[in-house]
C-alpha cells in the first residue's frame, strides 16, 4: 500500500508563520507512539530532505510519527552565528520545542520516546537540542555535523542523552578535526555568518562526559570503511556511539539518492543509516 503524503501543519511562533510536514501512520496503533523529529540541512527543505532519508516512508511500518519542521530560509540557528541579531532569533530551539508541543497535543506520543536526527545544519541543530532540551529528548542521530564551539563552551545537558553520530573523515563542509566549513559552495554569506564547529573527538569527549559513559568498549570494525566507538555508563540513556566513515563526504550513508560526489564527497555504501540511526533512537527510552 503507496504511503499517504505528510501533511502541512501551520504552527506561529515568535510572530512568523512556520509551518512543519507531519507523517503519521495509516493505522494508529494502540498505544501511545514515538515522535522523530527530522532537521533537514541548510539549503535543502523538509520533503526534499525526507526523501533523501525515507523516514516518512516507514512511518506505517515502524509505527511512527515523524514531524518534519522548516528552518527560515532553510538555514537553522544551530548556535553557530557570529551575527549577534542570529545569536538571538530565529528561536529555532523555542521553535522546535513548539513542534514537539503541538504534534503530542494532535497525536497520542509517548513523551519518553521523542527523538531528533539532522545531518549538516540539521546534525549541528541537533546537538544543540540535546545540550538544551535534554528533559524532553531520548536521544540523537547525527550525521555530517557535530555542535557549535559557542554551544561546547556554554551549554551542558541536565540528564543523560543517548547520542549517535555519524561522520566522514574527508567531510569539507564539517571537517571531522573541527573548524570552519570549506567544501564547493561554502564561502558564502552564509558561511561568513556561521562559527566554528568542534571536532568529532572532542564532541564525544564531551558526551561521555555529560552522560557519565565512562565504560569506553573500544572500536569494532564494519569494513571496508567504517569504525564504529562505543561508550556505556550506568544505564543505555548514556550511550554515546560514533561512526568513523574513513574516506566519507558530507552525505547520508547508503541513501537512496546520491549526492553529487564532486561537491560533497564520497557517499559510504557499507551500511544504510537510516536503518542505523533508527536502531539506536528506538533503543532509548527517556
Amino acid at each position: 500500500m503507496q504511503q499517504t503524503a505528510p501533511i502541512s501543519i501551520p504552527l506561529t511562533h515568535d510572530g512568523r508563520n512556520r509551518p512543519y510536514l507531519l507523517q503519521v501512520p495509516r493505522t494508529m496503533a494502540a498505544g501511545r507512539l514515538p515522535l522523530l523529529l527530522e532537521l533537514h540541512g541548510r539549503g535543502i527543505d523538509a520533503a526534499q530532505f525526507d526523501r533523501l532519508t525515507g523516514f516518512g516512508s516507514l512511518a506505517d511500518e515502524l509505527g511512527l510519527v515523524v514531524a518534519m519542521p522548516s528552518a527560515v530560509a532553510e538555514v537553522w540557528n544551530d548556535g553557530r552565528s557570529h551575527s549577534p541579531k542570529w545569536a538571538r532569533e530565529p528561536d529555532d530551539v523555542g521553535y522546535l520545542a513548539a513542534v514537539m508541543d503541538d504534534v503530542c497535543a494532535r497525536s497520542a506520543i509517548d513523551s519518553a520516546r521523542i527523538y531528533v536526527v539532522g545531518m549538516s545544519n540539521g546534525a549541528v541543530m541537533a546537538g544543540r537540542l540535546a545540550c538544551t532540551l535534554s528533559e524532553r529528548i531520548a536521544a540523537v542521530a547525527q550525521i555530517a555535523g557535530t555542535a557549535g564551539i559557542a554551544t561546547v563552551a556554554t551549554t551542558r545537558p541536565s540528564r543523560p542523552v543517548a547520542v549517535l553520530n555519524i561522520h566522514g573523515t574527508a567531510d569539507k563542509f564539517a571537517p571531522y578535526v573541527g573548524g570552519i566549513a570549506e567544501g564547493l559552495g561554502a564561502g558564502t554569506v552564509l558561511r561568513r555568518a556561521a562559527g566554528p564547529m568542534v571536532g568529532i573527538d572532542d564532541w564525544a569527549a564531551f558526551w561521555v562526559a555529560a552522560n557519565g559513559a565512562r565504560d569506553d568498549l573500544g572500536a569494532t570494525e564494519l569494513p571496508p570503511d567504517t569504525t564504529i566507538r562505543t561508550w556505556r555508563g550506568a544505564s543505555s540513556e548514556s550511550d554515546v556511539v560514533f561512526y568513523r566513515v574513513e574516506d566519507g563526504g558530507h552525505t547520508w550513508p547508503g541513501s537512496r539518492i546520491a549526492l553529487p560526489a564532486f561537491m560533497f564527497g564520497r557517499t559510504s555504501r557499507t551500511f544504510d543509516a537510516t536503518k542505523v540511526a533508527w536502531e539506536f533512537l528506538a533503543g532509548h527510552t527517556r
